[in-house]
């Protein structure tokens, strides 16, 4: 046995309270040995029939492994990183929560870090994670271009690397994304029904892959309706939040009223919240003098007057799977997979959109 594997078991030993059982334990109720109960913890390989009978002694004898031994031995940190611009959205929330869900019977951690402060990009802490080896693996919330030279330290160090709903593209072991053209082109076939005939978009920052698909798709819809949006009626702000929002209203107040659009779409629901709120603040009547539409499904489109209508994306769902990816590699860091799922999106339709007047 190696030095490193003696300290183990001796750390194993000395976590002990009271009768609380150990690896040897485990191994002898399930008729194994102490290597295969250690393989089939760490996510190694071991028969069906061995796997069932570790799993049912851990379950019958209520094993807990130690988090320090188990360290020593695989080098790894029990881990994840969870990187993006800002943690302060109920967008974000609804990732986090996903990963959670799925890091719950890996009995891994989430260290989280975001890279906005005080409006200036910061990837410090992502950095000192990749560079002192704090973390297993990375996800990457809308993966941006600047995120670029994290993501190669990340390969350097063989680290797994997923994104969630990226910007812009990177080989990362696994991609999930929503499919944006066509939540582009469920909204312009909704308000090309409703009888709109100008309407306005005003998305995220340009270079966004996510405004640009989802303008891309609405323009699609609306020209099989042989509808044109004018240039004058795209729009695209520094963010998606709710301040871009509230910039894009301030523009749009100062248009006459006879040459404002009957609709306006935004980049996603912080934003078009932002915009709607400023908008009746003003006396403008939602839906009555335009309709309002977002992206996204956070919880705060149901609970506003009049509430959102929105294009839904499975945030969570999303995140679950590419959590779930990250952790099915970080046993094989060195084996490079590239998968990418691209799911589907729902268009909830809700009071702030109705026929123009």
């Amino acid at each position: 046995m190696s030095g490193t594997a003696r300290l183990a078991q001796k750390l194993e030993s000395s976590a002990k309270s009271g009768d609380r059982p150990t690896i040897k334990v485990v191994a002898e109720r399930a008729q194994v040995a102490i290597s295969t109960v250690s393989r089939v913890l760490n996510g190694g390989v071991a028969s069906t029939s061995a796997r069932s009978r570790v799993q049912l002694a851990i379950q019958e004898l209520g094993y807990a492994p130690s988090v320090a031994a188990q360290s020593l031995v695989t080098r790894r940190t029990g881990c994840v990183g969870l990187a993006a611009s800002s943690s302060q959205s109920s967008w974000f929330s609804q990732i986090l929560a996903g990963v959670e869900e799925a890091l719950l019977p890996s009995r891994k951690s989430v260290l989280l870090a975001s890279m906005m402060h005080g409006g200036q990009y910061d990837p410090t802490a992502v950095s000192a994670w990749i560079r002192e080896g704090r973390v297993d693996g990375l996800v990457f919330v809308r993966f941006a271009r600047r995120n670029r030279p994290l993501f190669a330290a990340a390969v350097r160090a063989a680290l797994p690397v997923v994104l969630i709903a990226p910007d812009v593209g990177a080989p990362a072991n696994f991609i999930a994304r929503c499919d944006n053209v066509d939540a582009g082109k469920l909204v312009g076939r909704h308000l090309a029904d409703l009888g709109h005939r100008q309407i306005s978009f005003a998305g995220g920052p340009q270079d966004s892959l996510d405004t640009r698909n989802r303008l891309k798709g609405l323009v699609d819809a609306l020209g099989e309706r042989s509808i044109r949006v004018r240039a004058r009626h795209v729009w695209f702000g520094p963010s998606y939040t709710a301040e871009a929002g509230i910039r894009y209203a301030r523009r749009f107040l100062t248009e006459r009223e006879p040459n404002r659009p009957t609709a306006v779409v935004l980049g996603n629901d912080a934003m078009a919240l932002g915009f709607m709120r400023t908008l009746l603040k003003e006396g403008v009547d939602v839906p009555g003098h335009v309709s309002v539409v977002g992206f996204d499904g956070i919880p705060e489109g149901e609970l506003c007057w009049p509430g959102l209508t929105t294009v839904v994306q499975p945030m969570r769902r999303m995140a679950i799977r590419a959590c779930q990816a990250l952790l099915e590699c970080i046993p094989n860091r060195h084996m490079h997979r590239e998968t990418a799922i691209e799911y589907g999106v729902e268009l909830l339709v809700r009071e702030s959109t109705a026929a123009p007047r």
